[in-house]
């Protein structure tokens, strides 16, 4: 083979070779914030962030992909104001580049907390569907002798009757505020049944919290707390008052003819995550609350036994 030869396939195979560098290049191995592609990310980089965002200059490819540090999609100063941040050790990573996927139970309910204050302190739109079911019934007592048997049908139809509450949220508002899932405090995970996290096929993260049935909680249950419930005191207070407002000028009602329990079961709460941006994508909280209420009044009884499922949806979330 000549010298000739030898040269221009070396030439061919050293064109060959930087194609194919440049075909199978991918946004896996763009840095983020290293915009001009020196493998440092410093003021420069941040410069060329913000003449972009001025439209001074236009940034296409891989150094779009390497600008865009908080990954919505565009541009602008905020981009350069992380970059910059980077550059000079404030933050140690961009949104861009995703929140890990959480490996124990400590982990994830951190996760969960972040993600709950991030929503309330950004207060987006969404759509809230929350629905009353009641699961199971039963009436004693002695006061059934003097009802028939359609009234006593008629009074357990009654505690399994269904409610649906359906709402559009504006972004911003007090009432989307109101709305959104409660504030988490807690940090022990043993508080919790189970906590677990799985990465989705579109990469989104679902967590999955279960907690410990509670019967008569007290104020600082984590039901009672995360799911903005009344505690045992609270709940027999609103059952005794409601009672007694219903006095006449036959029956003087009092709160010390009602004996009053109740108890959360089954209470969970699973949720997807965004983790670029750790928002919530979608979140679902469910319980069962059991009451059980008896009644004297003179020597007639009535003992009621009710158990209803509650099911609030949160979608459609707008940031």
């Amino acid at each position: 083979m000549n010298k000739v030869m030898k040269k221009f396939l070396s030439l061919i195979l050293a064109v060959f070779t930087a194609l194919s560098c440049f075909v199978f290049a991918s946004a896996a191995d763009v840095k983020y914030g290293d915009v001009n592609q020196d493998a440092k990310v410093n003021s420069s980089d941040a410069l060329l962030v913000l003449q972009h965002s001025v439209k001074s200059i236009e940034l296409k490819g891989d150094q779009f992909t390497a600008a865009d540090v908080n990954a919505d999609g565009s541009i602008n100063a905020t981009d350069a104001l992380l970059v910059l941040q980077y550059s000079v050790g404030m933050i140690s990573s961009f949104p861009a580049e995703g929140i890990p996927v959480p490996k124990t139970a400590a982990e994830i309910l951190a996760l969960y907390t972040k993600t709950v204050d991030k929503t309330r302190k950004e207060i987006p739109a969404y759509k809230l569907k929350s629905t009353s079911k009641g699961i199971e019934a039963d009436v004693s007592g002695t006061a059934l002798s003097m009802m028939t048997k359609k009234e006593i049908q008629d009074m357990k139809d009654s505690m399994l009757q269904e409610s649906t509450y359906q709402n559009l949220f504006k972004q911003g508002s007090t009432a989307a505020l109101s709305n959104l899932p409660a504030v988490c405090t807690f940090t022990d995970v043993s508080k919790f049944k189970s906590i677990t996290c799985k990465v989705l096929a579109d990469g989104n993260y679902q967590i999955d919290i279960t907690f410990n049935d509670d019967a008569n909680p007290k104020a600082g249950s984590p039901i009672v707390k995360m799911f903005n419930l009344p505690d045992e005191a609270t709940f027999v207070k609103t059952v005794k008052d409601e009672f007694t407002s219903n006095s006449s000028e036959d029956f003087t009602l009092s709160g010390d003819m009602l004996d009053v329990d109740m108890e959360y079961k089954n209470c969970s709460i699973s949720c997807v995550i965004n983790p670029k941006t750790g928002e919530f994508v979608s979140y679902k909280s469910a319980y069962d609350m059991k009451s059980v209420i008896n009644t004297v009044i003179l020597v007639f009884s009535i003992n009621t036994a009710t158990t209803a499922r509650n099911i609030t949806e949160y979608s459609n979330f707008i940031y």
